[in-house]
């Protein structure tokens, strides 16, 4: 049997690096694995380098503890180095959202079952998102994302949100970070999925997901899937007090345990209000704001584009949990 070997990415400061290395040693030690290599993220180097480094020392599994920016940089280095059926990839969540983990359903709080579960749990071909932008600049480029991307209000927010205040107080950076983006604006969206017609929308955010649940249990996607071959779609765009009011019922409660039950599912597809919500489906989306728009992949701030399309890529990676 081939040695195994693990390397730890991680970010500074997020996690006891003692106790994660006894845990480590208890669960591999006994097993005869080769020693664990180490490496930590940097304010220039997020992820993705290390992980390249670590492919290149051979490693078969990869332990990431950072927030999901991180985990997306350390997923997309693996799934671009024709390494994904050889480097299986285990998430330690220790950042703002930890989005993935949670539609994972990962422990949150529990380092030792993580760090178990991330070594030598089941093996779960997971999917990813392929964005191809045109920046606002004319320059192109292409990126994976894990999670979600966004277009609009979300993203513009995080643009404006402190990212030394983001690392020391959390989710409540975000609220500065509103409160610059004020007054809200509803951006015009040319959407086309696969081959349908296209529609123009008018939306405060629009979301292309791999995943559809957020912190707080709230449910925007709430039919998408990590290994479905698809991605969804969220266009969020209340503008009435009730419409408001129907929006959060239905991300919040209604998703959750209405939505479920068979019959639940039918109601609430009866009485959806695609003014305020709006859900798609498709493996390739584009996405043509009628001027420039912001953009955020799984929680990273982007910056401006003019165009960017959206395709699912089937199994890009292996996770463990």
């Amino acid at each position: 049997m081939a040695n195994k070997r693990a390397a730890v990415i991680y970010y500074p400061g997020r996690i006891d690096r003692r106790r994660l290395m006894g845990l480590i040693h208890a669960n591999l030690l006994p097993a005869g694995w080769e020693p664990t290599l180490w490496f930590r993220t940097t304010p220039q180097e997020h992820g993705g380098v290390q992980a390249q480094r670590a492919i290149a020392q051979n490693v078969t599994h990869i332990l990431v503890a950072g927030g999901d920016g991180t985990v997306r940089e350390v997923l997309e280095a693996v799934a671009n180095s024709g390494s994904a059926e050889k480097v299986t990839v285990g998430i330690l969540p220790s950042g703002t959202g930890n989005v993935l983990a949670r539609n994972l359903r990962l422990e949150l709080n529990d380092l030792a079952t993580a760090v178990r579960r991330g070594l030598l749990g089941n093996r779960h071909p997971m999917d990813m998102g392929l964005a191809r932008i045109i920046g606002a600049d004319g320059v192109r480029t292409e990126m994976l994302f894990a999670v979600m991307a966004g277009v609009g209000l979300d993203a513009k927010i995080m643009q404006r949100t402190d990212t030394a205040k983001k690392r020391k107080y959390g989710w409540v950076a975000y609220i500065e970070g509103g409160f610059k983006s004020l007054p809200l604006q509803y951006a015009k969206l040319r959407i086309r999925c696969d081959a349908n017609e296209p529609k123009t929308l008018r939306v405060l955010t629009l979301l292309v997901g791999n995943a559809g649940w957020l912190p707080g249990n709230l449910g925007l996607m709430p039919d998408a899937s990590l290994d479905d071959g698809r991605l969804d779609v969220a266009a969020i765009a209340p503008r009435r007090a009730w419409e408001w009011v129907d929006f959060w019922s239905r991300v919040g409660f209604a998703n959750k345990y209405v939505r479920p039950n068979r019959v639940g599912r039918q109601l609430l597809d009866a009485t959806a209000n695609v003014k305020t919500l709006e859900n798609m489906r498709g493996a390739k989306i584009r996405v043509t704001p009628e001027s420039p728009i912001y953009m955020q992949l799984d929680g990273d701030p982007f910056g401006e584009i003019s165009e960017v399309e959206f395709e699912v890529v089937p199994r890009a990676v292996v996770i463990r949990s």
